[in-house]
């Protein structure tokens, strides 16, 4: 029996039962699933991608039953049963008494539009979900099993079967999904990191993070109701792309993050999965599994141009799509080639009047150069020995904001640069930087340790900055910030000059392109930086 046979069954609704009136399909380049309302029904089909084999019905059941099992971790009300699929006189039946040609595995249907992919399109995805997804992997994570055989998954040998794999999946697409300058980069620069930093792989194994993983963690499989989260849908059909660093796994979901276009939900998720789960050394890995795994999507999704019934414009758009995930893999593959190349430490001073979103960029900024984040707000009340988040709406020049409180903040923000950079350490300075005096004491240190100094100045429509301050007043900040600090700053604040050779950066423009610009035109200043 061909699959393609049941293909053209499921789609009438009586094959799921009366009570189904409509049924609708989604394809993948792996599976079939049908959609009737209350249950999806998923085929998976035909095929032997070498990876991945499901060319005979006793291994569509066993991967059926593994899907299941696997997937039960994460969402166990979810998965329901694997049915057989019988023929009995030219009748196909679900669970039939007839032959039985193959299998399908039973799910709850949940809403398509509440899939995160959709939800991070209109906007819908915020801080507060993000964390709620950092709390279900992180218990996930500390759950699974852990043990020697899952450990040789996360050595230099596999991950580099698995890199080099890809290579070799995608020579013929040269030039059609991926320029050949994009593919030859990033399997130098990838080669480069296995033969440099292998020890970070002994390291990782040493502490533990390879688990038995997710191993396709992205929004397409999450799904975010009001009161829950399902994450699903995880790799079954082969050990060695489940069994992972959690560094690949949580990197996954950062990379899409990036790719939707929330990079700054992305810092989010990394941070926030730091701070739960204690893991600092991810950092040391995320750009470089962030890589791979946006090169492993515009793999996978490059496959489905063999699919013989695409017209030109589906053809065009699979190309299109392709083409961007390489494109971020190549950037990745910058930054950690970067990390591996660069003989400086590098100092990034982030400025700007108040509600321009200085500490969003800041935090993005932390994560992909793995730097330490230093904020003049968190410092301001350490130093009067409060608690950071004590809110402070003093008068402007009094209080916590008189002169000379500001000066002594911004002495100890550049006492601890100093400090991070002698030690080889990156810094990232979270400030106004509303004197030039504070810039050039960052300026000073920068050369005092042959450093590298990125500035930036982060600038913002009114409205927007406005619309921002009033959301964060309800929130739990160390900042102070509020419009009329603003207003005031725009009286006192003294403009960046030409010779700081500064970066602009307006993170209120939402346009894809835009944000991707500003992070590789800072990417080319540390470049610059280190000729």
């Amino acid at each position: 029996m061909e699959n393609i046979d049941i293909v053209k069954n499921i789609g009438n609704p009586k094959f799921f039962g009366s009570d189904v009136k409509t049924v609708d399909i989604i394809q993948t380049h792996i599976s079939y699933v049908a959609l009737t309302g209350k249950y999806a029904y998923k085929i998976k089909k035909q095929v032997n991608y070498g990876f991945l084999d499901f060319s005979t019905v006793e291994k569509r059941k066993y991967y059926c039953e593994e899907e299941m099992r696997l997937n039960r971790r994460l969402c166990p009300d979810i998965y329901l049963d694997v049915i057989p699929i019988t023929k009995k006189n030219s009748i196909l039946e679900l669970n039939g008494d007839g032959e039985i040609v193959d299998y399908v595995l039973k799910m709850k249907e949940f809403p398509q539009q509440k899939i995160m992919t959709n939800l991070l399109k209109q906007g819908k995805i915020n801080k507060e979900k993000i964390e709620n997804i950092c709390n279900i992997l992180v218990k996930f994570y500390n759950s699974e099993e852990h043990s020697k055989e899952i450990d040789r998954y996360g050595a230099l040998k596999a991950v580099k079967r698995n890199i080099c794999e890809n290579f070799e999946q995608t020579e013929s697409m040269i030039d059609i999904t991926i320029p050949k300058d994009t593919y030859e980069n990033i399997k130098i620069m990838s080669n480069k990191f296995f033969k440099e930093k292998k020890d970070l792989f002994k390291k990782r194994i040493k502490h533990k993070y390879i688990k038995n993983c997710h191993g396709d963690l992205h929004s397409g499989n999450i799904v975010v109701l009001d009161e829950k989260i399902y994450i699903f849908d995880c790799i079954e059909f082969n050990n060695r792309f489940r069994y992972c660093d959690t560094a690949s796994d949580i990197g996954f979901l950062a990379m899409d993050l990036d790719y939707m276009n929330h990079p700054y939900l992305s810092s989010h998720l990394i941070i926030k999965y730091i701070e739960k789960s204690k893991d600092i050394g991810i950092l040391e890995m995320l750009n470089f599994y962030k890589s791979y795994r946006a090169y492993v999507r515009g793999k996978v999704i490059g496959f489905k141009l063999n699919d013989s019934n695409n017209t030109n414009e589906i053809k065009q758009d699979i190309i299109n799509t392709t083409k961007k995930y390489f494109d971020l893999s190549g950037y990745y593959a910058q930054l950690f080639s970067l990390e591996m190349n660069i003989k400086k430490p590098l100092i990034f001073i982030i400025g700007g009047l108040t509600g321009t979103g200085k500490s969003t960029l800041s935090l993005k900024i932390s994560v992909d150069y793995n730097a330490l984040l230093i904020n003049t707000d968190i410092i301001r009340k350490e130093l009067a020995g409060i608690n950071i988040f004590e809110r402070h709406h003093d008068e402007v020049n009094t209080g916590l904001y008189a002169p000379e409180k500001i000066d002594q903040t911004y002495e100890k923000v550049i006492e601890k640069a100093a400090y991070f950079l002698k030690n080889g350490e990156n810094v990232v300075i979270d400030a106004t930087f509303q004197k030039k005096k504070y810039r050039d004491m960052a300026r000073r240190i920068t050369k005092e340790n042959n450093a590298i100094l990125i500035t930036v100045q982060c600038v913002c429509p009114e409205d927007v900055v406005r619309k921002w301050l009033e959301r964060r007043i309800k929130t739990k900040t160390a900042s102070d910030g509020r419009w009329e600090i603003y207003i005031n700053q725009k009286t006192t604040f003294e403009l960046f000059t030409d010779e700081e050779n500064y970066i602009i950066a307006d993170i209120s423009k939402i346009g894809y392109k835009d944000r991707i610009d500003l992070f590789k035109n800072i990417l080319a200043k540390v470049n610059d930086g280190e000729k």
